[in-house]
């Protein structure tokens, strides 16, 4: 969120290139590391596992994980601490690390039928020009510890759920569906027709977020502008409401993963 003028919707920053698949890493797989997000993975995705590394350490505290494997004839190894970093291309594995199937990404067709059908409940946050992975893991995490429904961006601007994000969501990004919308101005439009509010924040125009007249938490679109540039001009044009969360001014925005635990916290305590 920045106190600047709204980018124009022509205006987009570069994209991040996704980084190279390991050798023996197919592109519909993926190598999930970190605790927290190899247990949700386990937990949610079982028959989703290829291969389990794991460091001596850490064998005790997922011998279940690998009873599974054995059981299932899934692949695991014992690794030494610098195998894994070698593999993971990370310091912070953490001692464990799953190949598994990628998690798949919705569309416009798929975030609705999940909403229609009960599985996708709460309000959606909507990315303009999000692109730091870290951003996105820590949002994954906010958003489900708030209850909110899905993390929506335009196709080709959402940064990649890579091995990082999903270490930094803590085990949310198993929880919370992303959806990448193909043409985001008419799907957000879309959105709209089936019932959705969509509620702009920005650090300087709008409501404050305190007694802004938001409608039903569940049916609410939160947009989300990037710290740099601020929402895109048509999006900002399409927003019902925009609101702003109040403050001293000191500074001249604040981290967009803080902004959206802000806001997703009052629509929470709205009920």
């Amino acid at each position: 969120m920045k106190r600047s003028l709204p980018r124009r919707a022509d205006q987009r920053p570069p994209r991040e290139s996704a980084a190279r698949p390991a050798r023996h890493q197919r592109k519909a797989e993926e190598k999930v590391h970190g605790i927290r997000a190899c247990e949700a993975l386990f937990a949610r995705r079982p028959q989703d596992i290829v291969r389990v590394y794991v460091t001596a350490r850490r064998k005790p505290a997922f011998a279940r994980l690998l009873e599974h494997c054995a059981r299932e004839r899934k692949g695991f190894q014992i690794v030494e601490e610098e195998n894994l970093e070698r593999l993971t291309g990370s310091l912070h594995h953490e001692g464990i690390a799953i190949l598994a199937k990628a998690l798949r990404q919705l569309d416009l067709a798929g975030l609705l039928h999940g909403i229609e059908a009960g599985r996708i409940t709460g309000p959606l946050l909507y990315l303009d020009g999000v692109q730091n992975p870290h951003n996105l893991g820590t949002i994954l995490r906010t958003a489900a510890h708030f209850g909110a429904g899905a993390v929506v961006g335009a196709e080709g601007e959402l940064p990649p759920l890579s091995a990082a994000a999903m270490r930094v969501a803590e085990g949310a990004a198993e929880h919370v569906p992303v959806a990448a919308l193909a043409n985001a101005g008419s799907d957000l439009v879309r959105l709209r027709k089936s019932g959705f509010q969509l509620v702009g924040t920005t650090s300087h125009a709008g409501d404050p977020l305190w007694t802004a007249p938001l409608e039903d938490a569940t049916r609410l679109v939160l947009v989300m502008g990037s710290e740099g540039e601020g929402m895109s001009r048509g999006i900002a044009k399409a927003c019902d409401r925009l609101v702003q969360i109040p403050g001293t001014g000191v500074v001249e925005s604040l981290n967009v993963s803080v902004a959206c635990g802000i806001v997703l916290a009052e629509v929470r305590r709205r009920g």
